[in-house]
């Protein structure tokens, strides 16, 4: 049984931090977080839902730094090829930190609100430095940065649209090692017949499938009650995002070693979502809010890799890999009370929240980390003295019980049987391994926590 990772001293965290990620693609420092929402009307709706910006009195100019700590405990089950039996194996205790940033300003001039944001929001890490887990992930991650600008018309005092279109920038870098003796057939773990892949790409700098575009509403539907709506698209729309850059090859031992260079090009399915809130007033200085968000994982079922204009002979390294994440669609609701903002010194809130899988059992991986979670998200804020300026600190936890995958989707007898049934293409074992399953297992128990914070400087425009 995996132990609980124990949680993080809170100064780490204060170094910059960010909600929790609630999946492997959503940031809740905009959504889930307190002071967050589809229906407030501060900076964050500028990526969050744009519609919400025209509801506030005042315009803002906001800065805030934000982080995230992971730990993950892993108790591997090492697979016996020729018994068929699962045994206990490494015990992985893995801690991952990546901070963040953002800037924005939101300025109103009557019927119109206009706001424009920088973020970059708290990557998504792979675990580093675990050998035992070579063969799904030695590292690397996902990091964006982007650069929003959002528009809200109020159509009438209790009804409002809004719209954002942002480039976003994406660097994805993949390190794993493939098992050579395993591709041909021959017993796998042997040490010589090790490669190890370091595939480093991103996106275009400037270009149109970086596009994303959010549209969304909020409205007034009874006194104090608010509700809010956004729809977030893919980058380019839908259009599969297309990465390039290079990619490292060590080569195994038994092939002569060294190191091999080429280009390579990644393919990747992100994914939409939406957002939605309700805010209530329940008392004269305090709100209810309850929001969910729905994302389009299914689309994004694994990195296809590619590999070409090497200085390596193309039989020994493959062109075409497909690293799986095996997503699924994933849902998040949280609900909580939080004081209303009229000035005073003091505001503070709490929220807590459920969030579905955003994995298929069989598909968890040292790579995909993501079960059904329970999260807690707290915060305050406090005014400076009399002036327009505050200050605001958020801590977010997300807790994933611990979870046991037994059987694995991942099995590196595919590989074998699709060989030895002679490459039959509708074969299950070929299946598996066209479609990166056919490697080391990854059955084991599975647990983590995931902290954040968010420190963030507020200034209220006339």
């Amino acid at each position: 049984m995996v132990a609980r990772p124990i949680l993080a001293p809170l100064a780490l965290l204060a170094c910059g931090a960010a909600p929790a990620l609630a999946s492997p693609r959503s940031d809740p420092t905009a959504g889930r977080a307190v002071f967050t929402g589809a229906t407030l009307p501060n900076a964050s709706s500028i990526g969050l839902n744009p519609a919400a910006l025209g509801i506030g009195p005042f315009g803002e100019v906001t800065l805030a730094l934000t982080g995230t700590l992971d730990q993950i405990a892993i108790d591997q089950l090492e697979l016996d090829l020729a018994q068929g039996t699962l045994s206990p194996g490494a015990r992985i205790r893995a801690t991952e930190t990546t901070p963040g940033a953002l800037a924005g300003i939101v300025v109103r001039t009557g019927r119109y609100t206009l706001g424009v944001q920088a973020l970059t929001p708290p990557a998504e890490l792979f675990i580093s430095g675990e050998p035992a887990l070579r063969y799904h992930t030695s590292g690397g991650g996902q990091r964006e940065y982007a650069a929003t600008i959002a528009g809200a018309i109020r159509v009438t005092s209790k009804f409002f649209i809004g719209a954002n279109i942002a480039h976003s920038n994406a660097f994805l870098r993949l390190r794993y090692a493939r098992d050579t003796a395993l591709a041909t057939g021959e017993a796998p773990g042997q040490p010589d017949a090790e490669e190890g892949y370091d595939v480093d790409v991103r996106s275009p700098y400037i270009s149109g499938s970086n596009l994303k575009v959010t549209v969304g509403l909020a409205a007034e539907v009874s006194r104090d009650v608010w509700v809010g709506v956004a729809y977030h698209t893919p980058p380019g729309f839908g259009i599969q995002t297309e990465l390039t850059g290079d990619v490292d090859v060590a080569l195994a031992p038994r092939a002569g070693g060294g190191t091999a260079v080429g280009n390579s090009t990644v393919y990747v399915q992100y994914p939409a979502s939406v957002d939605a809130e309700v805010r209530a007033r329940i008392t004269g200085e305090l709100d209810l809010h309850v929001g969910g968000r729905w994302e389009d994982l299914s689309r994004m079922q694994a990195y296809d890799v590619r590999a070409y204009n090497s200085t390596f002979p193309s039989h020994e390294i493959p062109e075409w890999t497909l690293r799986p994440r095996g997503l699924h669609d994933a849902f998040a609701l949280w609900a909580g009370v939080e004081r209303v903002d009229q000035g005073q010194a003091v505001r503070y809130g709490a929220r807590l929240g459920v969030e579905t899988s955003a994995v298929r059992a069989g598909a968890l991986s040292p790579t995909t980390v993501a079960p059904g979670s329970l999260t807690l998200d707290v915060g305050g804020g406090l005014r400076l003295g009399r002036t327009s300026w505050s200050v605001q600190l958020s801590y977010g936890l997300a807790w994933f019980p611990s979870v046991t995958v037994n059987p694995s989707d991942f099995d590196p007898r595919y590989q074998l049987e699709c060989i030895e049934s002679g490459y039959d293409y509708e074969s299950r074992g070929c299946e598996a391994a066209r479609e990166g399953y056919a490697i080391a297992t990854a059955a084991g128990t599975y647990g983590r926590l995931q902290h954040a914070m968010r420190l963030g400087l507020r200034y209220e425009l006339p």
